[in-house]
């Protein structure tokens, strides 16, 4: 006799505890813990404007995000907090992680298995629903599936696009959004983020695939993470300010009483890119 598919689903995935309190607050420390351990978030021109339209938008949305390090399911909440507060999020996390950092589970992360095959379609029973009946949902997710070198060329999981699929004709709108964590001019790391949209390709001259299948998600998916990884990889190496737009940090910190007297005496602290400290008064720096 078949078992009963809730219970199935029950073997395969723990459900989120969603609950708006708790992922206020949970938001909240998000945005003190980046402070605190990166000296700053910056994302590349058009980002932030691509993100934030999710929260203008009623279209069930999909933002799949790179995965390279254990921070980016907190640089994730922390895009939703500044690009789509009004909107809430569903997203996997594998079963065992999940069950180490429950807290997860307020903000609207389940769990699942990724590495059993009959977890897609209990993914796609949980979700689709959900994203049908409140089209305001943002299913965030990882698509690689398990941590990669940001530099390794992204091979992506078929979740994403059989959700994306699976929404026919409320057709998503899904983003790609590339993370890396570098080391410029100051002690802590720094947090870049780019994001670049995922559109099926055309079907006919001209013409866009008015329900574009799981195939064709899953290439516009790949392609745009891709795209946005390579991209971003460029504009990290070269090491450059101007090419990023900053969201938060920026300011270098050594030791509370170190930076009093730095202001006091009006110094900077940070190093220049060619290694020279910056830790110089104002009046020799308009005397050079």
């Amino acid at each position: 006799m078949d078992r009963n598919p809730s219970a199935v689903d029950a073997d395969l995935l723990l459900p989120d505890r969603y609950g708006e309190r708790a992922a206020a607050g949970i938001r909240w420390y998000v945005r003190r813990l980046l402070r605190k351990r990166f000296f700053a978030v910056s994302a590349a021109p058009g980002t932030t404007e691509l993100l934030s339209t999710l929260d203008r938008s009623d279209r069930p949305a999909i933002v799949c995000m790179s995965h390279s390090s254990w921070w980016d399911p907190l640089v994730g909440i922390h895009l939703w907090d500044r690009c789509f507060p009004s909107r809430r999020i569903l997203g996997p996390m594998r079963r065992r992680e999940l069950e180490q950092f429950d807290f997860f589970r307020r903000v609207g992360v389940f769990g699942i298995d990724p590495d059993r095959a009959e977890s897609l379609e209990a993914m796609r029973r949980f979700v689709l629903p959900r994203m049908v009946s409140r089209h305001r949902d943002v299913l965030m997710l990882t698509p690689q599936g398990a941590l990669a070198d940001p530099r390794a060329e992204i091979v992506v999981r078929p979740g994403a696009a059989a959700i994306a699929a699976g929404l026919g004709n409320a057709r998503p709108s899904v983003i790609a959004v590339a993370f890396e964590y570098a080391f410029w001019n100051d002690q802590r790391p720094e947090v870049f983020i780019e994001a670049a949209e995922a559109t099926p390709g055309a079907v006919g001259a001209g013409a866009r695939d008015a329900t574009p299948s799981t195939a064709s998600w899953h290439r516009a998916i790949r392609e745009a993470m891709r795209g946005a990884a390579g991209s971003l990889a460029d504009r990290v190496i070269a090491r450059d300010p101007a090419a990023f737009r900053r969201w938060s940090g920026g300011r270098t910190e050594v030791h509370p009483v170190y930076d009093l007297w730095l202001r006091v005496t009006g110094r900077r602290g940070e190093i220049d890119d060619d290694g020279r400290s910056r830790e110089v008064s104002p009046a020799k720096e308009r005397s050079s």
